[in-house]
C-alpha cells in the first residue's frame, strides 16, 4: 500500500509542473504559423559575431594558479550534489516506487481491465489475457478560440522489455488575412520505461522532430513522460518534449486527464508548442483506443 501511495505523488507533481508551464504562455496572435516557419528557416536578424570587439587578453599572473586551485576544490565539492539533483528525474521515480528492475511487466488489453487496478500486471502467471506489449492510438482536437486549431494523432507502443516507440503528427490551421494557413508538425521517438509499477509508469527517449510547411525541416527531440492510473476509471498523462527544429529550438508540453471504459478513453487537457519565439497552444479534447 505504501508503494501505491508513493507512486501517486510523483506524477501529480509532474502534471502540476506541466500545467504551470502551459498557463504562463503568451496569447497567440494572428500569423503565428508564418512566424514559426520564419524561425525554423533562421529568418531572424541577429548581430554578427565578427562585428563584436574582441576583449583584450590579459596576462596570467601567479595568483591565477591559486584561483584555479580554489576553483577545482569548489567544483569537487559542489559538482556531485548538482549532478545528483540534475539526474534525479531519472533515478528518483524508480527509487520512490521500489522498481528494482527484477520483475517483468505484462500488459492487459486496457487500463483497469478484468478488475485489475492500474495498467501493468506483474503477477501474471496463468493470466491468458496479458500480452507482452501494449498499444494505444490517440486522436485529438485543440483550439485557442482565436482562429488557431490543431488536429493530431499519436501512436505509442510499449513492450515487456521496457523499450517502445512513440510518434505523433499534428495538422495546424490558422485564419489569416486572405485565407487560411496550414502547417504540419510531429516527432518519432525510441523510448525506454525507466520506472514502472501497477499505477504509474515513467519513460524517456530520443528521436526526431519534423515540420512541413513551405519547406520540410528536421531536428532532434528529447522526450520525458509519465502515465498515471490513480483509481478506476481515471487516467492522467503528461509529456515534455525539448529539442530543435531547423535553425531554432522547440519546447512542447501536454497534460491530459481522462476516463476510460473498456478500450476507450475520453480526455481533455492543455497543450503548448513553442518554436523559437512563437507559442501555439490551446485547450484540447480527444479519445484514446487501448489495445
Amino acid at each position: 500500500m505504501s508503494r501505491l501511495h508513493r507512486g501517486f505523488r510523483i506524477p501529480l507533481m509532474t502534471a502540476v509542473a506541466g500545467a504551470s508551464l502551459l498557463w504562463t504562455c503568451p496569447p497567440v496572435r494572428s500569423g503565428e504559423l508564418e512566424d514559426v516557419q520564419r524561425s525554423v528557416r533562421g529568418d531572424v536578424t541577429a548581430p554578427r559575431a565578427d562585428d563584436e570587439e574582441e576583449p583584450p587578453r590579459r596576462r596570467k599572473r601567479r595568483d591565477d594558479h591559486c584561483d584555479d586551485s580554489w576553483s577545482a576544490h569548489f567544483s569537487a565539492v559542489i559538482g556531485p550534489p548538482i549532478f545528483f539533483a540534475l539526474t534525479a528525474p531519472w533515478w528518483g521515480p524508480a527509487a520512490l516506487i521500489d522498481d528494482d528492475y527484477v520483475l517483468n511487466a505484462s500488459f492487459p488489453s486496457a487500463p483497469y481491465d478484468d478488475g485489475h487496478e492500474g495498467y501493468l500486471v506483474f503477477n501474471h502467471e496463468g493470466e491468458s489475457w496479458c500480452k507482452p506489449f501494449g498499444l494505444r492510438y490517440t486522436s485529438e482536437f485543440a483550439s485557442d478560440f482565436s482562429g488557431l486549431e490543431r488536429v493530431g494523432g499519436r501512436l505509442q507502443l510499449d513492450t515487456t522489455s521496457r523499450f517502445g516507440i512513440d510518434t505523433e503528427w499534428n495538422s495546424w490551421s490558422e485564419d489569416v488575412r486572405g485565407g487560411r494557413e496550414t502547417l504540419w508538425t510531429g516527432d518519432a521517438n525510441l523510448i525506454f520505461r525507466f520506472a514502472q509499477s501497477e499505477h504509474v509508469q515513467f519513460y524517456t527517449g530520443l528521436g526526431v522532430n519534423w515540420l512541413d510547411g513551405d519547406d520540410t525541416d528536421l531536428g532532434v527531440n528529447f522526450t520525458y513522460g509519465v502515465d498515471w492510473f490513480p483509481t478506476r476509471p481515471l487516467v492522467v498523462r503528461s509529456v515534455l518534449d525539448a529539442g530543435s527544429i531547423g535553425d531554432t529550438g522547440l519546447l512542447h508540453s501536454k497534460t491530459t486527464i481522462g476516463v476510460v471504459y473498456k478500450h476507450l478513453e475520453l480526455f481533455t487537457g492543455y497543450d503548448v508548442l513553442r518554436i523559437g519565439g512563437t507559442s501555439l497552444h490551446g485547450v484540447m479534447a480527444g479519445f484514446t483506443i487501448w489495445y
